[in-house]
């Protein structure tokens, strides 16, 4: 799968928090990790709009809490740029990317899990990031029990980290187009390379402006 296929088949929504809001702190992140977790809210209608929505609210700028993404069965909710750091995951949060997986009632929770193993596939492709390796749990960093949907489920996590894996040793590059272009048609040659032309064109031919002819002179009459 390519990956401009996998971001059609994952459609994400950016959604980011306004910047500087309390939760956004705006800090450089060069990710060395995907940090998954679970939402924890099991109302319905708690999907990943919602989430969204929270996470621009008073309470996550009280609480100062934010995190990168927000997966359900349908969709990805975008909150902040990947290249930005969130408040998710303690020690974790200046390397981590932050992926929160719903858990609303009513949720079809096979393929919310599979959205979220093909975005971390996805992510880790483009960032360099390791797997199985550098995909990390919340409890990793914290010691919280979570994401506890995967850790209470047998084999749950092992289960996604491998279905992390065959998406990621699926993706390719989106291919650069190969063109080529006769001189004729090449519109973008610049003006520079146009003037040169002309003037290489001109070779050969004196620079010196013409004397001029001394004017006759008159006879006096006689």
């Amino acid at each position: 799968m390519r990956v401009d296929e996998a971001y059609a088949e994952l459609k994400v929504v950016q959604d980011f928090i306004p910047a500087g809001n309390s939760n956004r702190p705006g800090k450089k992140l060069a990710a060395t990790s995907i940090t998954i977790h679970n939402t924890d809210n099991e109302d319905p209608g708690a999907n990943a709009a919602a989430h969204a929505k929270y996470q621009k609210g008073a309470d996550a700028r009280k609480r100062k809490v934010s995190w990168h993404f927000t997966v359900d069965d349908k969709s990805v909710y975008q909150s902040l740029p990947i290249n930005e750091v969130g408040w998710h995951a303690n020690k974790g949060n200046a390397t981590s990317i932050g992926i929160e997986i719903c858990m609303n009632a009513g949720l079809d929770a096979p393929a919310a899990y599979k959205r979220a193993a093909l975005l971390t596939a996805v992510l880790a492709f483009q960032n360099k990031i390791k797997v199985p390796s550098q995909i990390r749990q919340h409890h990793d960093w914290s010691g919280k029990h979570c994401p506890r949907v995967l850790r209470d489920k047998p084999n749950g996590w092992k289960d996604f980290l491998e279905q992390i894996k065959q998406f990621r040793d699926k993706l390719t590059d989106v291919p650069a187009p190969a063109i080529a272009m006769s001189m004729e048609d090449d519109h973008h040659r610049s003006e520079a390379g146009a003037t040169a032309s002309v003037r290489s064109a001109g070779k050969g031919r004196s620079r010196r402006p013409a004397k001029k002819r001394a004017a006759p002179r008159r006879r006096a009459p006689r």
